[in-house]
């Protein structure tokens, strides 16, 4: 799609330098092909993580938003689903999870593999991609994390209590899980994919897994944006979610470095910079 002109029935988002265009839903619901819906402006990991699967095997989408701790009524209606990444191809059921949104992928288009065809090295990428992807992983603890610092915002400021999106998201991910608890998944699983790392390195290798690409490369390098993000001219998001994600635990950060390394020439090699969500 040209970036010159916005066709009709699309939604213009502006991100900093870059334009982003959604088609409308209600037009996309009727369209062929791969719809994938995002959350509109915000670079979410496993949102950022479906539409890169998306740009590596060279699959077309149709791009469409969904506003982030909505309620989404027409999103619901669609797909039964209030909340971004869907994949939806073709009259096929939605897919929102992460794993299903991979297989669809590898399904439509086979080549380039995203998962190891040796079967212990896919065991090993799936459970290492669960650690980071699914409930209790490092992108749930690390949103629970957001969400007590949100709390502790709110004190400060009493209006912030009122924030409808928050109070959505919470109700949604938030099983009263102890801070502490969320804290030490989150070290924990950054110091075995830095463990992981370091033995492939020792191997040769740049990948976490064997010699060249798997979605494990993908999905650890989106979740390091919740870590430190990448530069705000590469990811033009708002200050607001640069200074949410960065630095809040200094440990953390200091085993993400080849994390950090990793995600950075997984975004040189692969994707497109900057990015447009």
């Amino acid at each position: 799609m040209s970036f010159g002109s916005k066709p009709r029935n699309e939604t213009t988002i502006k991100n900093g330098g870059t334009m982003s265009y959604y088609t409308e839903l209600e037009k996309a619901r009727t369209m062929p092909g791969m719809r994938l819906v995002t959350t509109a402006g915000v670079p979410g990991p496993w949102g950022e993580a479906a539409k890169a699967i998306m740009h590596i095997k060279k699959i077309p989408v149709v791009n469409v938003m969904q506003a982030g701790g909505q309620e989404n009524p027409e999103l619901v209606a669609w797909t039964g689903i209030n909340s971004g990444p869907i994949a939806i191809w073709n009259e096929e059921r939605p897919r929102a999870n992460w794993v299903d949104i991979l297989m669809l992928a590898e399904r439509l288009q086979p080549e380039p593999s995203l998962i190891p065809r040796d079967e212990r090295d896919r065991a090993w990428m799936f459970g290492l991609a669960h650690e980071l992807c699914s409930e209790d992983g490092y992108g749930w603890n690390r949103r629970l994390v957001f969400f007590n610092g949100w709390d502790q915002a709110a004190t400060a400021n009493p209006a912030l209590h009122g924030d409808a999106s928050i109070i959505r998201m919470r109700e949604k991910y938030d099983p009263g899980t102890p801070v502490g608890h969320a804290r030490q998944r989150i070290l924990d699983i950054v110091t075995l994919l830095a463990t992981q790392l370091s033995e492939q390195k020792a191997k040769g290798s740049r990948y976490y897994i064997g010699n060249q690409l798997s979605a494990l490369d993908i999905y650890a390098a989106m979740f390091t944006a919740m870590i430190k993000p990448l530069p705000i001219e590469q990811c033009p998001a708002s200050p607001e979610m640069h200074y949410g994600y960065h630095d809040f635990d200094p440990q953390v950060t200091d085993i993400a470095a080849p994390l950090l390394a990793h995600r950075d020439f997984i975004y040189q090699t692969y994707l497109e910079l900057p990015m447009k969500f």
